[in-house]
């Protein structure tokens, strides 16, 4: 455990390591053939990469923070439905978007989030990276809110994924939770505000729907010194 610190003290001190949380919780379950793809894209990521399902994401977002009025989905279902796609690419986007929309709808939203005390601050106001074992995430997550438990004011924030072919399981949605309720504590909490890890919230569409945060797992995003000691080699070779 020694030389894991001394080696990423060593570490922090050069060129920064960024990995997005998305992709850390990838890391920590993938093949080795697939954690040395993982960090190449993050180091060296294709920046004509098209971002698939942006219609489907930003319509849940939408509904996570309109009191979940269902009334955006069924707008992007109708929208998608008259897309004619021409590409194999254009044609898989569609399905898949259609296909993840539906499924959200069977999905039961947190009731925090379609509370009227429940507000939503503006997510590009705050900074996007917490430091974790040498490594530097990034969670951005899609939403951040607030609202008063108990005379208190709280925070929480919800992190999609929208991936058919790779779905995270429990414990990956867990550290993503996990790395949202650190991100708010360090990034976004002022004054008195708490920020409950019952409301740090990873949604995956194909995969277990909400998973919360526990206080038993708070801080679960930081355990996996292994993987991160290996992320730093594989960056550094990359």
């Amino acid at each position: 455990m020694e030389m894991i610190s001394i080696h990423l003290k060593a570490r922090i001190m050069s060129s920064k390591c960024t990995i997005s949380i998305n992709q850390y919780a990838d890391f920590i379950k993938a093949s080795e053939a697939k954690r040395k793809r993982i960090i190449r894209d993050q180091k060296k990521p294709n920046l004509f990469r098209v971002s698939y399902y942006q219609l489907a994401k930003a319509r849940i977002r939408k509904t996570l923070t309109d009191n979940g009025s269902i009334q955006h989905i069924r707008d992007a279902l109708d929208k998608l439905s008259e897309r004619v796609p021409v590409t194999k690419k254009q044609i898989s986007d569609k399905a898949v978007s259609i296909e993840a929309l539906e499924k959200f709808l069977r999905m039961k939203i947190p009731i925090v989030l379609k509370s009227n005390e429940t507000t939503f601050l503006n997510v590009k106001d705050f900074k996007s990276e917490i430091d974790v074992n040498g490594l530097s995430i990034i969670v951005a997550p899609e939403i951040i809110f607030k609202t008063v438990v108990d005379g208190k004011e709280v925070l929480g924030g919800v992190k999609l994924h929208v991936s058919k072919s790779n779905v995270f399981d429990v414990e990956q949605q867990q550290v993503i939770a996990s790395g949202i309720c650190k991100y708010l504590e360090f990034n976004v909490a002022v004054h008195n505000q708490v920020v409950l890890p019952e409301f740090c919230i990873s949604l995956d569409i194909f995969g277990n729907g909400f998973i919360t945060n526990s206080n038993a797992k708070k801080n679960i995003v930081g355990r996996y010194k292994q993987e991160c000691l290996e992320i730093l080699k594989i960056w550094d070779a990359a």
